[in-house]
């Protein structure tokens, strides 16, 4: 069995092609969002670029946590998996400090972008949550490898050396999928 968690922050244009472009392409099971955030475009784009995924709508900050919320509690996490001496716990077992310095590389750099990486860390935030539901999270987060993807920027198409195929591209051209059964082949 294979668990894979993405997390993406990008500029968007109003009509949310690059989100179309990432549903269009990934296809998930599962989405996991903040209820009643979104905007109006954003959530008509999940229901149009997907097929019927499991959609777990979270409390914004109760439950789909802000970035500073998620290094905190992923601070805790990491913290117990190095078995770090219990010397840095207060007495009400808190971590004393940001609790930072027991992140994965990544996720520390995300954490110090100038909130350049604030949104990326709430989705992992909710997730996090999602898992903590079903005694998951420690047990993922120990298996857990985090690394940057390269960035797609599909504003100045004419400057890239590639090319840049949108939503619809990618369903007219069937590159993912057939659109007679949804399967591979043909």
């Amino acid at each position: 069995m294979a668990f894979f968690f993405h997390s993406y922050q990008f500029k968007d244009d109003q009509d949310c092609s690059a989100l179309s472009c990432l549903l269009s392409e990934m296809r998930p099971v599962e989405i996991i969002k903040p209820a009643k955030v979104l905007s109006y475009a954003t959530e008509r784009t999940i229901v149009r670029q997907t097929r019927n995924p499991l959609v777990n709508n979270l409390v914004p900050l109760s439950e789909f946590w802000d970035s500073e919320k998620t290094i905190y509690e992923v601070g805790i996490i990491y913290k117990r998996i190095n078995c770090q001496p219990s010397s840095a716990y207060s007495s009400e077992g808190k971590i004393l400090g940001d609790g930072s310095s027991f992140l994965p590389k990544m996720l520390s750099e995300l954490a110090t972008e100038d909130k350049n990486g604030s949104l990326a860390l709430s989705a992992l935030g909710g997730a996090i949550y999602y898992l903590r539901q079903a005694f998951l999270d420690e047990s993922l987060l120990r298996f857990a490898k985090f690394e940057s993807l390269p960035y797609c920027d599909f504003s100045n198409v004419n400057e890239k050396q590639h090319m840049v195929l949108d939503a619809a591209a990618l369903e007219n051209l069937e590159i993912f999928e057939n659109s007679r059964n949804g399967g591979y082949s043909g």
